[in-house]
């Protein structure tokens, strides 16, 4: 039998107040109306004027007495978990989770792990000692027999996907549950110096709640985000991310109540918006003495500091009769500290195959994990204004989370490459399972160029910005 919460005795003291302010109405002589019918299709000895006189429709008066009539206590708990809006408390975390998968997910495209390098054609000639110079150069030969070669451009296509199963395990008397949030995320970005990036992407994903330990009640949600990103390298090693986002969703619910002849189904929809923010900060520390090794292994240690903010206006049930529920808007919060380090291992496995398993171990602290006001609304009857409202908890993730993940990239050419992950969190009161997977392709093919070995002379060209997979370059040119 599920425990007695706070939520529920509230609740209890709802519909006892229904009953009191019948019997106030009969005590007080009030007579006339139609008779009210029970849910199995008796009478139940009030009229519509008994109710009318105690502020209750006449629903309501059919409902205290199917509640009235329920044989056990326990039958009496599940009824009563039937009628609160836990379920859309406990979807504040929910969504704050799928805001963070976006701001994860989009700090991940930025480190160039899943870049897809553009490439563009480039009119070169040959120097004495192998290196080309654009065609354009004033430095050309005079002699200079110019000819095409494909080389990387500015910009990067970036694309993601993952999907994460979780679990929050139910405390204080609150319900456990399950939720899966899909993040897909596609953008660009664009080199603009060695020291400077800025990159954009938008995403399309599902955020939904199932499996309410209490009652059968679901809630789905589409998912729009977009955000910007900019990044400042101060040095080889280093890398500093600063990103701002957006998160709409579109949320449905479904919650079915069936107790004592009742069987009803309470639906609704609405909007909810978010903003994230975060400061990345990386270094990659390369255990080799020959730094532009592409099989050397690496540790890339990182910290960060994110705020994600879900605010969503007023909820009104349909379906339900009286025991449609009015939900007041509501805004939730979190802050997010986190650190953790990525090993990665390349491993050479014929001539232009690598395989490049990552490991990742980190640990998060949210600020707001486990406060109440972030995880409670405010929640009424909306056809029983007289009952008044009340305040209902959802169950939270707490404020701890250790998580671990694997990926493996299969790079078959420098065109070319595939890569699977699987990841794990596990926070206070929960856990998660995340995967995704992918493909990277390198538009244009590889350049055909051989490494420059002198120095860029025209300062007023860029220099390439580091890349995860370094490609040849041109001297003076992108």
């Amino acid at each position: 039998m599920p425990p007695v919460s706070p939520n529920l005795i509230t609740v209890a003291k709802g519909f006892d107040g229904g009953n009191a302010a019948v019997a106030v109405a009969v005590n007080s002589g009030e007579t006339g109306g139609a008779p009210i019918p029970t849910a199995t299709g008796g009478t139940t000895g009030y009229t519509t004027n008994q109710a009318k006189a105690a502020g209750l429709p006449a629903d309501f008066v059919t409902v205290l007495n199917s509640l009235n009539s329920l044989p056990t206590r326990s039958a009496l708990i599940s009824s009563l978990h039937q009628v609160t809006a836990e379920p859309y408390a406990s979807m504040q975390s929910v969504a704050l989770e799928a805001m963070e998968q976006f701001r994860f997910n989009a700090l991940a495209l930025s480190r160039g792990d899943k870049a897809i390098r553009l490439f563009t054609d480039a009119e070169v000639c040959r120097l004495d000692d192998g290196t080309l110079i654009p065609a354009s150069s004033e430095q050309r030969p005079t002699d200079c027999k110019p000819r095409k070669i494909s080389q990387a451009s500015r910009w990067s296509l970036l694309i993601d996907a993952t999907n994460t199963q979780a679990s929050l395990n139910g405390t204080n008397d609150l319900a456990s549950l399950d939720y899966n949030i899909f993040q897909s995320t596609y953008g660009l970005q664009y080199d603009a110096s060695r020291q400077w990036s800025i990159g954009a992407a938008f995403g399309y994903g599902q955020a939904n709640l199932y499996n309410y330990e209490y009652a059968s009640s679901t809630i789905d949600s589409n998912t729009y985000s977009g955000g910007i990103w900019g990044i400042y390298r101060p040095g080889d090693a280093w890398k500093i991310t600063g990103l701002l986002g957006y998160m709409n969703l579109q949320y449905d619910s479904s919650r079915t109540i069936s107790f004592g002849g009742i069987n009803r189904n309470a639906w609704t929809n609405w909007s909810g918006n978010g903003f994230t923010t975060a400061i990345d900060v990386q270094y990659d520390w390369v255990l080799s003495g020959n730094k532009a090794d592409r099989n050397a292994v690496r540790i890339k240690p990182n910290t960060y500091l994110s705020y994600s903010l879900h605010s969503q206006g007023d909820i009104t049930e349909s379906g339900a009769d009286s025991l449609n529920l009015a939900i007041n808007g509501h805004t939730a919060d979190s802050l997010i500290y986190g650190l953790g380090l990525t090993l990665e291992t390349p491993v050479q496995l014929a001539r232009s195959t690598r395989l490049i398993p990552r490991f990742s171990i980190g640990y998060e602290y949210d600020f707001n994990g486990d406060a109440n006001e972030e995880h409670q609304l405010t929640a009424s009857f909306a056809d029983v204004p007289a009952l008044g409202s009340l305040d209902v908890l959802g169950q939270n993730r707490g404020a701890n989370d250790l998580n671990v993940g694997l990926s493996v990239e299969l790079e078959t050419s420098e065109q070319f490459s595939l890569y699977a992950g699987v990841g794990g969190s596990f926070w206070s009161n929960g856990n998660e399972l995340n995967y995704g997977g992918g493909l990277r392709w390198r538009f244009g093919g590889a350049p055909k160029a051989t490494l420059a070995k002198a120095a860029v002379t025209d300062s007023a060209q860029p220099m390439t910005a580091p890349a995860a997979s370094p490609q040849p370059s041109v001297r003076g040119l992108w």
